[in-house]
Formats: structure tokens, C-alpha cells, sequence
């Protein structure tokens, strides 16, 4: 066989193999570990000035985010592969320009250049940061208690600097750089949590979690999912009690306004039992339609739309022109219609502050720092997570209320439809979680916690990813102008 055909070969098996290594890190298959050495065969494979890096560091990502985002196929069929290109893209820049840079200080400038790109990543167009490389030490709480230090961009500049630090130890090269990366490893092990951030108790609600299973693409309609909801809230309610009660995203599938007996009734219901009760549901402005959630208290409603939208979900991407919008009504067979809000909101519960956060708004970090410094005590999401299936989707969703909970130091309580629903710490531990017969997804339940409310901001919620920027700046003008003296 031809060398260079058989060199071509060896590369993609080494991709395919970073590539599907990578994936087995993420929820749900949990081997956190393997993080850490996922990208040694792509990165020892690749060959200095090859503009082929780019093709290679492309087929690893597709690989990867084929068999991580499997569960899009539901509803997109194979057309979610184009959404595994773009992301992959990412990959290919990395790996081109890991080696078309000069090769001094490679395992920090690999490092930072991947953090810049997750950051660009998680912003560009509508960003998507579903399966950022930290995400993949959810579970990993040596790692996580950084999380309030540097958020989860800073995890994955770590677990980046550990895949390079072995591949170049393996090589025999970059002796210092690899003993610097090492004590920093070594330093992040010994140093405790509560180094990080204390936060200040200020109470604490006691909260029920409602999750009905209720599937929405069966079309059940909305007052029988309101209907039951009611059930498993009243059935619990006398011997769990509850202040606060959680139903999810997809808790009434119609405009609610549309239905006032149904909105009397929920208000009755508050009033009878002394409850708040926090819901998804649709609303409206007369003018708008807004995915919300929605707070109802004794004699009181407060509302939250959601700000960020779910692309071709609930928005088209490039809608604004006429020939976008009717490709996608004929091959998706409907048109979204859902406006965004405008606004990040707190609710007020007997003078606490709750954060709500609609489906997967809990992705971006950045929408958790902003109500955090606005003064969040605790934060809930409600979810749908039923059109995922039983599939990785659900658990990869949940993951991420982990890295929140660390990155703001607050409590995070999920609600979801069909699961998973549960209660993280601010450690980053899953406290509880709703689930039957070891199931977490398509299984009715309730669970009731009493939630700690807390005060306080991480050094991550006060300055975000600006410091690790800076550094990342610094360190890559200092060795391009070293090179540029040389």
C-alpha cells in the first residue's frame, strides 16, 4: 500500500478513535476519566505545518459529536449531523493552528486556544454550549470545586492541558511547561472548596418537585396534564408539605390566558394551601407569544418569558427572510412562532429571591452569573425534555445544573417533564432525584426538599471568564513576540 495512503489511514483511525473515546466521558455513560487521554491519539498523530490538521481535527469532532448528539436524530433525523459539522469546525481550528503556531509554550497555548474557542463557541450566532469539554467532569469534584474559580471554560483549559502535558511527556518534549501543568494539577487536588467561596444562609423553602410523565408529542391535552399535576401535588402535599411547588416546562400547552377559569383555579388552589406554585406554561401580551414560567401566590402572579430561545424549536435561524422560513415549514411542517423576552428576572417568595430558568436556558453560564449578581438565593429550572426520548439527551441536560450549581455556589433544582428531575448542591452533588426502579426518565414522581437559600457570589460569578482571558492574551502575545525576536 501506498505510504502515504497508509499514513491517511492510520490518522483516521486515530481521530475515530480520540473521537468516540471522548464521547464515553459525557453523561450518561459517566467515565469522566477518559477525558483526560481522548485526544493523545488525535494529537499524537498530527504532523507540524500540514494544513491536513484541520480535515483531521474535523473528522475527530464529527465523530465525537455523531455518536454524543445521536439523540437530535429523533427529531431531526440525520439532518443533525450538519449541526455535528458546524461544532466540529471548532475541532479543525484547533488542531490546525495547535501546530501552524510556533511550537514554544505548545501545552499552555493549546490550552488557552482551546478556551478561546469554547467561548466563541457558546456566543457565535445563538451560541450552543451543550457539550463544552468540561461538562464532561460533572462528576469529577476535584475538578468541580475549580468551577466557582473559573466556570466550566476553565475545566476544559484543564482537561485540554492534561491531554497535552501527556501526549509531549510521551514525546519526551516540553520538560518545564509539563512540570508547571503537573503542580498545577497537584495544587487544585490539595486545595479544599471552601477556599473558594463561603456563602451566607438566608433561610430556606421547602419545595416539592412534580414530574408527571406526561410525553408531549402524544398530544395529551393541556387540562389533563394540569389535571394530573394537581393529583400528584394534592396526594403529597399533606404528608411531605411544601411551600414552594415545582411543575415543569410543558405543565399547560396553550396560551393560559386563553383559559381564565383554569388560571382562577390554579390561584384558588394557592390560596386554599397556602402555596406558591411555579409553572411553564404559554402566556401572552396580546401582541406575543412567550415560553414562561410563572409564578402564582396568594393573590399574586409573577411572570418570566424565556430569553433564549431554541433554534428551529422555537425561532429559525435567518427567519427574517421569507425564503428560510418556507424551507423550513416544508421540511419541518410548521412554523415557530414563540418571541423572546427581553429581560432576566427574579422572583420574589416571602422576600427571597428564586431564579427561574426555562428549559435549556441552564446551558449558558453566562444567564446563571447575571441573575446570580442580580442576588439569586436558589435557582429552578423547568424543562420538556420529553421530545428527547430515552436517550443521552435528558442526562446530558441535567449535567449541566452541576457545573451551574458549582460555578454559582447556589442550590439548582430541576423539574422536567418526563425527567430527569432532582436537587445538586452547590458542591456540584446530586442530592436527590426522582426516579423508580433505578429509572430517572419516564417515571411519575415527586420529590420534597427543603432548600437552603444562600447569599453570596463565587469569584467566578464577579468576573466570568475575564481573568483566565486575559491570562490566555498575555501568554499567547508574550510567546508570539519571543518567536517574532528569534
Amino acid at each position: 500500500m501506498n505510504k502515504g495512503i497508509s499514513f491517511f489511514l492510520r490518522r483516521l483511525f486515530f481521530c475515530s478513535l480520540s473521537g468516540f473515546i471522548l464521547s464515553l466521558a459525557f453523561p450518561p455513560f459517566g467515565f469522566s476519566q477518559v477525558a483526560f487521554i481522548g485526544f493523545i491519539p488525535m494529537l499524537a498523530s498530527a504532523r507540524e505545518n500540514r494544513g491536513d490538521n484541520f480535515f483531521f481535527g474535523i473528522f475527530t469532532g464529527l465523530i465525537f459529536y455523531s455518536f454524543s448528539f445521536f439523540w437530535l436524530y429523533k427529531l431531526a433525523g440525520f439532518i443533525y449531523l450538519l449541526l455535528a459539522l458546524y461544532l466540529s469546525i471548532y475541532w479543525g481550528i484547533f488542531l490546525y493552528t495547535l501546530y501552524k503556531l510556533p511550537p514554544k509554550g505548545r501545552i499552555f497555548l493549546g490550552a488557552f486556544i482551546w478556551f478561546f474557542l469554547e467561548i466563541i463557541v457558546s456566543n457565535l450566532i445563538t451560541g450552543f454550549p451543550w457539550l463544552l469539554l468540561g461538562l464532561s467532569q460533572w462528576q469529577e469534584f476535584f475538578l468541580l470545586k475549580t468551577a466557582r474559580l473559573c466556570g466550566i471554560y476553565g475545566i476544559s483549559f484543564l482537561v485540554i492541558l492534561a491531554n497535552l502535558t501527556f501526549v509531549n511527556i510521551f514525546k519526551k518534549k516540553y520538560f518545564y511547561s509539563s512540570v508547571v501543568a503537573i503542580l498545577i494539577f497537584v495544587a487544585i487536588f490539595l486545595i479544599t472548596p471552601e477556599k473558594f467561596y463561603k456563602a451566607k444562609p438566608v433561610g430556606e423553602i421547602n419545595v416539592m418537585v412534580v414530574q408527571p410523565n406526561i410525553i408531549s408529542e402524544n398530544n395529551v391535552e393541556p387540562e389533563q396534564v394540569l389535571y394530573l399535576l394537581k393529583e400528584m401535588t394534592l396526594s403529597n402535599l399533606e404528608k411531605e408539605g411544601a411551600t414552594l411547588v415545582v411543575w415543569p416546562e410543558g405543565s399547560f400547552s396553550d396560551v393560559l390566558e386563553k383559559y381564565p377559569a383554569l388560571v382562577n383555579d390554579i390561584k384558588l388552589l394557592c390560596n386554599k394551601y397556602s402555596l406558591y406554585i411555579l409553572m411553564g406554561a404559554f402566556s401572552t401580551d396580546d401582541t406575543n407569544i412567550y415560553n414562561s414560567a410563572l409564578l402564582f401566590g396568594e393573590d399574586e402572579l409573577q411572570v418570566y418569558n424565556k430569553n433564549h430561545l431554541a433554534p428551529y424549536g422555537e425561532f429559525i435561524l435567518g427567519g427574517r427572510y421569507s425564503f428560510v422560513r418556507n424551507v423550513f415549514e416544508k421540511v419541518a411542517g410548521y412554523t415557530p412562532y414563540i418571541t423572546p423576552g427581553n429581560e432576566l428576572k427574579l422572583f420574589s417568595l416571602n422576600g427571597h429571591k428564586i431564579a427561574p430558568l426555562v428549559c435549556f436556558e441552564n446551558i449558558f453560564p453566562d444567564m446563571t452569573r447575571e441573575l446570580n449578581i442580580k442576588g439569586a438565593q436558589v435557582f429552578l429550572v423547568i424543562t420538556n425534555d420529553s421530545w428527547f426520548g430515552k436517550s443521552a439527551g435528558p442526562y446530558q441536560h441535567f449535567a449541566h445544573n452541576v457545573m451551574r450549581a458549582t460555578e454559582s455556589g447556589k442550590y439548582f433544582i430541576q423539574a422536567s417533564l418526563t425527567g430527569v428531575s432532582g436537587v445538586i448542591s452547590p458542591e456540584g452533588k446530586i442530592v436527590e432525584t426522582i426516579e423508580s426502579d433505578g429509572k430517572r426518565i419516564f417515571v411519575p414522581g415527586t420529590l420534597s426538599f427543603k432548600a437552603p437559600l444562600k447569599e453570596g457570589k463565587t469569584f467566578y460569578s464577579r468576573f466570568g471568564e475575564v481573568p483566565l482571558f486575559l491570562v490566555g492574551i498575555f501568554f499567547i502575545g508574550m510567546i508570539l513576540c519571543r518567536t517574532t525576536k528569534n
